[in-house]
């Protein structure tokens, strides 16, 4: 999946995003905002310190917003969800304030020329007033496999909102995509994204596609060899919370995890908190939800063994 210029100053603007090109995209970089403090991890404020540990400074460059550049072109662009219609749009960066406007960092993504077609172009950000950070698309931009229930056609769902059906079983496989990351979704939300070509044989890619649920599984599955290295092999062994969130989660044999809601539900099941590992807030997120583990009722087999 991201003013002060003026029309008639279009020539000097180019030459001040073309540098600003330069800069973050020879390589890409992350521009780094200054702030005076930086103890939360949200989208916002998620500026990189000295003093961060490894795994605090991972998070928050996995936090970076993501703007867009195409090949060969000077003008960057933010991709904004238009509340009125919920759909996806483009709209250039003209102002250097903007990478400064929520104090976050920024990573520049390099896309094939003509990648951003697909996107209705929305007004030029000029000026940072009024800018609202929950109408941006911050994350990288990934595809989605999708099927009806009681359908066996499997549909891939572009980032800009179109549906392409995958005509045979060969060209899903060649791809390297995995029918247990296809979500089943209703008939109706099926019907509501607009069809696109097929998916064949002859189809190419210009840029790598990244399936979501994919992402999530992988991401899953690596907590879970982190959780085994360090020989916690029992239910109850297995304690995580996001770096900078107070919650803790227990991850079941199934990989589910399950929130602890109270230190007092955390004691009455014999639960050692201090022996937590941390994720990052992405990798959380990644694990399925299940019921919560409370004062009265655990849910879950505490003293499962999990298989490695």
């Amino acid at each position: 999946m991201s003013k002060f210029l003026s029309r008639r100053a279009v020539t000097i603007g180019a030459s001040l995003i073309g540098a600003l090109v330069v800069i973050f995209i020879t390589p890409i970089i992350l521009l780094q905002a200054q702030s005076t403090s930086s103890t939360s991890l949200v989208e916002e404020d998620v500026i990189i310190q000295d003093g961060d540990q490894p795994l605090e400074r991972q998070a928050k460059l996995r936090r970076t917003w993501v703007v867009y550049r195409e090949v060969d072109s000077p003008s960057i662009y933010a991709i904004t969800r238009k509340q009125s219609d919920g759909k996806h749009h483009k709209r250039e960066i003209q102002t250097l304030a903007f990478f400064t406007k929520f104090h976050a960092n920024y990573l520049i993504k390099l896309v094939a020329k003509g990648r951003l077609d697909a996107f209705p172009t929305d007004g030029p950000i000029t000026s940072v007033d009024n800018l609202n950070p929950a109408d941006f698309v911050k994350a990288p931009w990934r595809y989605r496999l999708v099927k009806a229930a009681h359908s066996t056609a499997v549909y891939l769902v572009t980032p800009d909102g179109r549906r392409r059906v995958i005509i045979a079983e060969g060209v899903f496989h060649r791809f390297g995509w995995e029918f247990r990351d296809v979500e089943t979704i209703s008939e109706t939300e099926l019907m509501s994204i607009p069809e696109d070509t097929a998916v064949t044989d002859a189809t190419v890619f210009s840029e790598d596609v990244n399936i979501d649920t994919t992402q999530k599984r992988l991401t899953t599955e690596q907590i879970i060899k982190r959780l085994n290295l360090q020989r916690k092999l029992t239910v109850r062994q297995r304690l995580i919370k996001a770096i900078g969130s107070p919650d803790i989660y227990i991850i079941d044999a199934k990989g589910v995890k399950h929130r602890i809601v109270s230190e007092v539900a955390a004691l009455k099941n014999r639960l050692n908190l201090k022996a937590t590992t941390e994720v990052t807030q992405e990798e959380l997120a990644a694990i399925p939800l299940g019921h919560e583990i409370t004062e009265s009722a655990a849910s879950i087999n505490l003293n499962a063994t999990v298989s490695q």
